[in-house]
């Protein structure tokens, strides 16, 4: 293991010129991977030219490709990623020169919010009709989405409201405002996980600059990087034992997208494994989250409710459960077909993580980190519907587990972090572009690959997991504390 003096010239530039590949991406305007706004209105410019089709392909999966080679060799010879607050200034102002690319959500978030602010109920409203499809923000959402109403909470979409109402009529300035809350939240979390007592360059390392994160999540502008900034305070008021305000951060959490709640579940683990004073302490979790919920929805409706859960039967191309859908649709009802995998992949992920609890077994005693990163890596590498974006919760918890471990700690997680570092760059070269029309030549590689490349690195990694987890029953050793020097 190399020293804290030295340095990786080599996967330095890597993570630079992938990083760099990616804003250049963003920063040229509309493209396959970019949907077109409309007028920029007081929004940056894009730069003077539009990338084709396979030029985008390329920049998007060689700058994912060679941040993911400066992650993987941090895994296997650990190097200090130091950086300074200017160049944080540097990376976030670069990203907000940009246009969210990889994905046609934020032109979603933008028409929700623009239904909510004037007087619709983006719930029960599809963009489609709203104003005889003639709005000039709502009129941007791309197909199929056009149909589809909010899947988001209440704080969530109250938030696109907040940059609908900033951005005005102008779809592109809309869009600005909210990638401003969205980098803020990047940002805002790095900053939680520095006062958690995740070492710095820990933190620059598998948040600031994994273009795991920073490409789908923050380049691409997802409402999940807001919901993890509020799963990091809730973990951190856990951590110092304030069970109440914990709760009310996972109900912030929850109201942005339901499924970042499984802080709660992390915390509430926690909690139940103490001694003395537990059950006040669970209570007081429990509490603060229903003050937040509940008021929540009441205001929504009840109904907002109902179309935030149905939205959790989704089967995504890039997980085998696809290959197990279809089967069973073939040979009986859609609906039957659908459950029923869902059903199947909750146990996966079930499983999953009792195969990752055994593996990390000794790693550290603060119970909240270790069951956080398992509930997170387990739903990541086993739910039915996963996006690059949803693996964020994971590596949110990655960062506080790598935080934590000591040396010999290292030596045993690393086998664990290259399988999650390979297995989430398939994951984002299979939406790569990723936006839905496509031309017919690059529509065959790109969903080719989504339906072969990503399930079959899915499945290698449950085998190596399960391999793993054999081989940690038979070589563990008792008594070991957990601590030591930090990575």
């Amino acid at each position: 293991m190399r020293g804290d003096g030295d340095r990786d010239p080599l996967g330095l530039g890597l993570l630079v010129v992938g990083i760099g590949l990616l804003l250049l991406v963003g920063a040229s305007g509309t493209s396959l991977a970019l949907p077109p706004l409309g007028p920029r209105g007081w929004a940056p410019p894009s730069l003077p030219w539009r990338l084709g089709g396979w030029t985008v392909i390329a920049l998007q999966a060689t700058g994912y490709a060679l941040g993911a080679a400066s992650l993987w060799r941090h895994v296997r010879q650990p190097t200090p990623l130091r950086l300074r607050w200017w160049h944080l200034v540097v990376l976030a102002g670069l990203v907000l020169l940009t246009a969210p690319f990889g994905t046609a959500d934020h032109t979603n978030y933008a028409a929700y919010g623009r239904i909510l602010v004037e007087g619709g109920d983006p719930w029960s409203v599809v963009p489609a009709e709203w104003r005889g499809g003639a709005d000039p923000v709502v009129s941007r959402v791309q197909d199929p989405w056009r149909e589809a109403t909010s899947v988001y909470g209440p704080v969530g979409t109250w938030l696109m409201g907040l940059a609908a109402g900033v951005g005005g009529d102008v779809a592109r300035q809309v869009v600005w405002v909210w990638q401003a809350l969205v980098v803020a939240a990047w940002l805002g979390t790095r900053e939680l996980l520095v006062r958690l007592g995740t070492p710095r360059p820990t933190v620059d390392r598998w948040w600031t600059t994994n273009v795991l994160v920073l490409g789908a999540g923050v380049l691409g502008a997802h409402v999940d990087t807001l919901a993890v900034c509020a799963m990091a305070a809730a973990l951190g008021l856990g951590l110092a034992r304030r069970p109440l305000l914990a709760g009310l951060a996972t109900g912030l959490a929850a109201s942005v997208k339901l499924t970042a709640g499984v802080v709660g579940v992390a915390l509430l683990w926690d909690l139940l494994s103490r001694r003395g004073g537990r059950w006040v302490g669970a209570g007081a979790l429990v509490l603060g989250t229903l003050l937040v919920l509940v008021p929540a929805h009441a205001v929504v409706g009840a109904h907002a409710l109902g179309r935030i859960t149905e939205a959790g039967g989704g089967i995504s191309y890039a997980m085998p459960w696809r290959g197990l859908y279809t089967l069973l649709d073939l040979a009986t009802s859609e609906p039957f077909a659908r459950t029923t995998t869902t059903w199947i992949a909750a146990g996966a992920c079930l499983l999953l993580a009792i195969a990752l609890w055994r593996i990390t077994e000794g790693l550290t005693d603060v119970v909240v980190v270790r069951a956080l990163w398992v509930l997170t890596t387990a739903y990541a590498l086993g739910a039915g519907y996963v996006l690059p974006w949803y693996e964020l919760p994971q590596w949110l918890a990655t960062a506080v587990l790598v935080g934590v471990v000591g040396r010999e700690g290292w030596r045993r997680l690393a086998p664990v972090l290259l399988l999650l570092v390979g297995r989430s760059l398939v994951l984002a070269l299979a939406y790569v572009p990723g936006r839905v029309q496509l031309p017919e030549t690059i529509e065959t590689v790109t969903l080719g690959f989504r339906f072969v490349a990503s399930p079959l690195a899915t499945v290698a990694v449950w085998i190596a997991i399960w391999v793993l987890c054999r081989q940690a029953r038979q070589s563990r050793v008792r008594g070991w504390s957990g601590r030591g020097q930090r990575i």
